[in-house]
């Protein structure tokens, strides 16, 4: 039988032709590139050299823009970035060795490169107190009734003695007084105690940062607390009293420093006198003596040893909590 002739462009197989000559695409063949993929698409990529793509074979593709293994980025220099809260935040390692010696060392230190800001606030603060003392005394004098005074002579020379009945406006008086110098009182506590933990803390200090009080609400509820627990424990036979003052001795400065409550700042206290008996009790026992020993000198040189305790105190709280302090400043 006589074929009909090919026409130019014909598959002499009766299959389509390459579609590069103008038939129909060809079906994929098996044999394509290496492993049986078909070649890569027109674009200039060469085909994948290894089907596994990567390590393992596992099918994923190698990691992008030059990072290490894994594809994940390297991590920033310098290790972990620094805790925040300055020198009183926690430090990872464990807790810093605490030395007495050292704490009497820093706080002279701190002392010496920051009189001026450490003296005139104690200077400021006893001056409003005694111009305020001054005149609630007379205030109250004023209203009392029936005064009587009596000289009498005896054998030690003559005395004099003076009797008055109080009145409603006594009480008055004696009331707002009391809760003036107890609210002064609180944010002379709270501010100085912020000052100090600037200092500890390694920040540039003047008179005005011992009148800025931090938490002065937590502050204040904290001082009332440890007042009244000390207070109570005076009553029940003194001594539980001063074991009181000893386990709550780091309260305000938790208040201050951590901005909590006064519950939890007394909590804080607690548990940190109660973990470190030892260097608290010195601590405290040296640095009452230190403020106490400038009353000798008619009270002039607690103007010195006022501040420099304080100091001790604030080294022994942020040491014995976990905490830390600015270096010597040279």
């Amino acid at each position: 039988m006589t074929q009909p002739p090919n026409n130019p462009g014909d598959n002499q197989g009766g299959y389509p032709q390459d579609p590069n000559q103008g038939g129909y695409p060809q079906q994929p063949q098996p044999g394509y590139g290496q492993g049986g993929y078909p070649p890569p698409p027109p674009g200039g990529f060469p085909p994948p050299q290894d089907p596994g793509y990567g390590q393992g074979g596992q099918g994923f593709p190698p990691p992008q823009g030059g990072y290490g293994q894994g594809g994940f980025p390297p991590p920033p220099q310098g290790g972990f970035p620094p805790p925040p809260g300055g020198f009183g935040a926690p430090q990872p390692g464990g807790q810093q060795p605490f030395n007495i010696g050292d704490a009497f060392s820093w706080a002279w230190n701190k002392f010496s490169k920051n009189a001026v800001a450490l003296i005139v606030p104690m200077l400021v603060y006893a001056l409003v107190m005694g111009v305020l003392g001054g005149l609630f005394g007379f205030l109250l004098t004023g209203t009392f009734e029936n005064v009587d005074t009596v000289t009498s002579s005896g054998p030690y020379g003559a005395s004099t003695q003076t009797t008055a009945s109080a009145t409603a406006m006594t009480w008055v008086v004696a009331v707002i007084g009391l809760v003036v110098f107890v609210f002064l009182g609180l944010v002379i506590q709270a501010s100085y105690s912020s000052g100090l933990l600037d200092i500890a803390d390694g920040r540039e200090v003047a008179i005005g940062s011992f009148f800025q009080p931090r938490n002065l609400g937590g502050a204040a509820v904290t001082a009332i607390l440890v007042s009244l627990a000390v207070g109570v424990g005076y009553v029940l036979c003194i001594v539980p009293g001063i074991v009181a003052a000893f386990l709550l001795a780091y309260s305000v400065y938790f208040a201050v420093d951590k901005n909590v409550s006064g519950v939890d700042a007394l909590k804080a206290s607690f548990e940190t006198v109660k973990n470190n008996a030892g260097p608290s009790i010195l601590t405290t026992l040296l640095a009452g003596l230190v403020a106490g020993a400038g009353a000798i000198v008619c009270y002039v040189g607690m103007l010195v040893t006022g501040p420099l305790g304080a100091l001790v105190n604030v080294y022994a709280y942020r040491r014995l909590s976990g905490g830390q302090v600015s270096p010597l400043t040279p």
